[in-house]
């Protein structure tokens, strides 16, 4: 399925600093996983440290985006942005 990026508008920003390199620690303290649709949402922590906030421009969604490399790929990574799900947590 294709996600209608189209649809998107970047509002905002998560990350802290365009020159500090964020920590790639994730906080995950009820044993989720990265991808767990239940995994807390802390902005200090990675993935969401290094995300962009975008709404849908047709439903009013917010999202969380961020962009995945490795050793031979680039992918965008979308994750929906749930206030029940944001935590403040210290890194």
């Amino acid at each position: 399925m294709h996600f209608p990026e189209e649809q998107l508008k970047q509002v905002g920003t998560l990350r802290q600093s365009v020159y500090d390199e964020p920590t790639f620690d994730e906080y995950h303290p009820n044993g989720t996983r990265f991808w767990s649709p239940d995994a807390p949402i802390s902005p200090r922590h990675y993935p969401a440290n290094r995300s962009d906030v975008w709404v849908c421009t047709v439903c009013g969604r917010y999202f969380l985006r961020y962009l995945e490399g490795g050793g031979y790929f680039v992918d965008h990574r979308v994750r929906r942005l749930l206030g029940s799900l944001l935590v403040d947590a210290p890194v």
